[in-house]
């Protein structure tokens, strides 16, 4: 029997990598660039490959244990917030050097803003699915 938050399992664990797909839309934006609907089609396609191969590959651990009376969503949103500041930091660094070569249109700090957005984003769902449902039960067929 499976357990009832499966679902809710599958959609936590694919939502980085449609956070992925949208940052990727992000990006092409910035750069004036417009994909198609194939291009497009073949991105989600290699995303969502990916993510099957790497979910099969991933080796299982058990769940982290937190202390009594600690809150998953705000360690999920603490550790979230770290790893965006440091996207933001480190996406700014990446814009500002990109822009020699192409420049873009938009402001250095929205470009900075939207991969910190991103890497929240996809964050904290990772955690959240981490912390409170754990892996994904793998089934032998």
């Amino acid at each position: 029997m499976r357990p009832p938050n499966l679902w809710l399992r599958r959609l936590l664990s694919l939502c980085p990598v449609l956070i992925g797909l949208l940052w990727v839309a992000g990006i092409s934006n910035f750069r004036g660039y417009t994909l198609n609907g194939r291009e497009w089609a073949v991105l989600l396609a290699a995303a969502l490959a990916l993510h099957a191969i790497t979910t099969m590959l991933q080796r299982r651990r058990p769940a982290p244990v937190l202390p009594e009376g600690t809150n998953p969503v705000k360690v999920s949103l603490l550790a979230a917030a770290m790893l965006a500041a440091l996207a933001a930091i480190g996406g700014a660094v990446l814009e500002s050097v990109a822009d020699h070569y192409q420049p873009s249109e938009v402001a250095l700090p929205w470009r900075a803003t939207w991969h910190a957005a991103c890497t929240f984003a996809a964050t904290y769902c990772g955690f959240l699915q981490r912390l409170v449902l754990g892996p994904i039960a793998r089934t032998k067929r």
